[in-house]
């Protein structure tokens, strides 16, 4: 075990605290402080990776037991695949922090501390391997979120708070069911409340239909999960959250917060619960499809461009959702790749969102257009962004679908077929937005006047952009990090 784990575990958390004791009216202090956390939190996520004996295996980093409370212990452990989403965490956090350097407010120090604290709870969610613990950083999660979206949103910032929050909480209310009785099965059995691997495994839980233990413990994990994804049909709040939350809401929830349900499915539902995984794959690859040609659709007549974007993703994580139930080996590696794809590309657009709406003012498309004339470099960057998500070859949003498509074929091939309209959709919709902010005549006056971006602005820009390009072209600088869990996740194995 890592001896050191919690006080690099811990570093976030810190640093949130941090926060609360800076000068308040010194905000170039407090910025900086930020951006210096930020890196400090992505060198200690690749240095924890790299230590890693083996990322095939899922090593255990620390563990403590709680024998007063019930006999739970909290187990923390990292392979390839939660170290990979930790690196993504703590990449995405550093380019909120940059992306966002300007953005004003009185309150800045609570805002740096919902972010750090945000990215803290993420990385509790990834390393926990008991289920209490997941449990619990799961719904810290909601916490500092809802705050953030709540306090630094738009016009409408209560509703699309409120509305994410009741939603998501619900579905876990079923998860802490499931567990409470789960629970009451181990104390039976061995005089412990405690829900690890090796315990849930013991339960034995049978599966002979829906009304089977075994089924019901998955749909109640299921819903949970879906509604974090989200998959259709539980997908209303994300709309609402996106286009009410502030940039760095937007960044985080699209990059990494949508891709805790398919890691617990990948690291709870579908090891543990195989025999109901079984049973239900072609219903969760229907909803996976459906959600594609809905969130497509969907996108195609928006007029305001974060909910273009807050649309795409429902299509984007459709695909996800797909791959990982399909269980092919091929579909699986593809889902854990578009992962990372769309952590890269759907940030990049709501970035590229930001620096429009800091100088228009507006969110409407058709307030745009022209704008390649006066914003060339914005113009470049937000095209190559555009072209990973809609899929183009060689960049990385290609490599994902392509794989779950063809991997998800030989399981399910309605369901593929159904999926693969996706790839004609999202360039409908996409090149529609492009077209109209940074194509055709430009028909307001005002824009004429409109500035390119600066070095600092377009810096977390150049790096989406490359990594967009770059990881499309030599895929297996991604693949290599999670390749030795592949076979650990599609066989089940734990």
């Amino acid at each position: 075990m890592d001896q050191l784990f919690l006080v690099k575990f811990l570093i976030p958390l810190l640093w949130a605290i941090g926060f609360l004791f800076a000068p308040k009216n010194n905000e170039k202090s407090i910025r900086l402080y930020a951006l210096i956390g930020a890196f400090v939190t992505l060198a200690y996520s690749i240095k924890m990776y790299m230590d890693l004996p083996d990322p095939g295996v899922l090593t255990t980093l620390f563990k403590f037991d709680m024998p007063l409370f019930f006999n739970i212990s909290y187990t923390f452990a990292m392979d390839g695949l939660s170290g990979l989403l930790l690196m993504l965490n703590a990449f995405l956090m550093l380019v909120v922090v940059i992306a966002t350097w300007e953005f004003k407010t009185d309150k800045l120090r609570l805002y740096y501390f919902l972010i750090f604290l945000l990215t803290w709870a993420v990385n509790g969610s990834l390393l926990s391997t008991s289920l209490y613990g997941f449990y619990v950083f799961w719904e810290l999660m909601l916490i500092p979120l809802f705050i953030l979206v709540g306090v630094f949103g738009g016009e409408n910032r209560r509703y699309a708070s409120f509305k994410f929050f009741m939603m998501t909480a619900a579905g876990s209310i079923l998860m802490l069911a499931s567990m409470c009785y789960m629970s009451a099965l181990a104390y039976k059995f061995n005089g412990s409340y405690d829900l690890n691997y090796e315990v849930i495994k013991s339960l034995g839980l049978r599966y002979d239909g829906f009304g089977s233990p075994q089924s019901l413990i998955f749909w109640s994990f299921a819903i949970a999960f879906f509604l974090k994804v989200p998959v259709f049909p539980f997908h209303s709040w994300l709309p609402d959250a996106h286009v009410e939350a502030p940039t760095a809401g937007s960044i985080i929830l699209a990059g990494i917060l949508l891709k805790l349900g398919i890691y617990g499915f990948l690291r709870f539902v579908i090891p543990l619960f195989p025999e109901a995984v079984s049973a239900n794959r072609d219903i969760v690859m229907y909803l996976g499809a459906t959600g594609v040609i809905y969130g497509a659709l969907t996108a195609w007549v928006q007029t305001d461009i974060k909910k273009l974007v807050a649309f795409s993703s429902i299509s984007h994580m459709g695909y996800i959702i797909m791959g990982v139930f399909s269980q092919n080996p091929l579909a699986v590696k593809g889902a854990i790749f578009q992962m990372i794809a769309h952590g890269i590309s759907t940030p990049g657009l709501f970035i590229g969102v930001h620096y429009l709406y800091q100088r228009t003012h507006t969110k409407k498309m058709d307030m745009y257009g022209g704008l390649a004339a006066v914003m060339p470099k914005f113009a470049i960057l937000f095209f190559i962004i555009t072209a990973g998500s809609m899929a183009v070859p060689m960049t990385c949003g290609f490599v994902g679908e392509f794989m779950i498509i063809m991997g998800s074929y030989q399981v399910n091939t309605i369901a593929a077929f159904l999926a693969a309209t996706g790839i004609i959709l999202s360039p409908i919709y996409l090149l529609k937005m492009y077209h109209l902010t940074a194509l055709g005549e430009m028909k307001h006056e005002e824009n004429k006047s409109l500035k390119d971006l600066s070095l600092l602005e377009a810096t977390p820009m150049i790096v989406l952009s490359i990594m967009t390009i770059g990881f499309g072209l030599y895929p297996k600088a991604i693949m290599a990090l999670y390749d030795g869990t592949i076979n650990f996740l599609v066989n089940k194995g734990l």
